[in-house]
């Protein structure tokens, strides 16, 4: 091996420390600073329904507006309508003075959007956000054509529909635009099993902790999970617990972040392709010569 390439290989474990440099300011620290600080407060609701009756929605929201009267936001899974908002839910929302985001279908052709609509206090659909990654081999929807950020009374709310929170690339562009705060309503079947429950509620920490953002994750069978911006589970429900309520305070983010990996990791990447092509390449400077003496008998 040549000097040059020697020398390349002595960069490796520096390489090695940034990397692990990366991975530390990434990580959420124990006690951790109140990254919602000086930012305002959402209390929020959200009940566990798997494919409830529309007619029988009303009194899953009045149940849960007794146990959290001063709940601003309700939240319901994706896929609890079949179609879009019926009006009996958005006559509760008129009657109620109350902000509701819900999953259903918009109707397009003969296919439609996997849709989260958000219902004002007027009883209107103000905001809706297709969900931007359908489940391969499901019948899950057409893909969203746009990402925005919900302007709500009291911040950017972004929001991902079930699996579009494991995307870093629909995540990422939430935040990018200034999200504050992220809903996740999540159709997680019961059928599917606890583990692939379990696995599932382990995104939204993960997620809260990278961006610095809290996280409202209401899935149709559990795990239900109220996080905060340091990726503290604040309150759950359980799995399988239908007509389960949760709720709690959602502290909005000031700021958000990126993770410094975003760019760290092609970076990294890069760096090593390089460091793997130079030590392929063969030496080629000329072996020395042994001058040879005349053998004399």
């Amino acid at each position: 091996m040549s000097p040059f390439q020697i020398g390349l290989m002595q960069l490796l474990p520096l390489i090695a420390c940034v990397a692990l440099l990366a991975l530390m300011i990434n990580l959420p620290s124990a006690g951790g600073s109140d990254k919602s600080a000086g930012s305002r407060t959402l209390k929020v609701a959200g009940i566990q329904a798997e494919f409830p009756q529309p007619n029988f929605v009303p009194y899953l929201l009045d149940k849960a507006l007794a146990k959290f009267p001063n709940a601003e936001l309700f939240v319901l899974s994706e896929y609890t309508f079949d179609g879009p908002v019926p009006t009996n839910v958005l006559a509760w929302c008129q009657r109620t003075g109350r902000h509701l985001i819900v999953g259903g279908k918009d109707p397009v052709g003969d296919n439609y959007f996997n849709t989260s609509f958000v219902v004002s206090p007027a009883g209107e659909i103000v905001f809706k956000q297709v969900k931007s990654v359908p489940i391969q081999f499901f019948a899950d929807g057409l893909p969203a054509t746009e990402q925005k950020v919900w302007e709500s009374p009291w911040g950017r709310l972004g929001i991902c529909t079930c699996y579009d929170l494991s995307y870093t690339r629909v995540t990422d562009e939430l935040v990018r635009q200034g999200a504050q705060a992220i809903i996740n309503p999540t159709m997680d079947v019961m059928d599917w099993g606890a583990y692939q429950h379990q696995l599932h509620s382990r995104v939204a920490p993960v997620r809260a902790a990278e961006y610095g953002v809290p996280i409202f994750r209401v899935a149709s069978s559990g795990v239900s999970q109220l996080v905060d911006a340091n990726g503290r589970v604040l309150a759950s429900a359980p799995i399988g617990g239908d007509e389960a309520i949760i709720g709690g305070e959602l502290k909005l983010a000031s700021a958000s972040r990126r993770p410094i990996d975003r760019w760290l990791a092609p970076l990294c990447v890069g760096i090593s392709g390089i460091l793997l092509f130079l030590c392929f390449i063969p030496d080629r400077k000329p072996a020395p010569t042994i001058a040879s003496e005349p053998f004399n008998s």
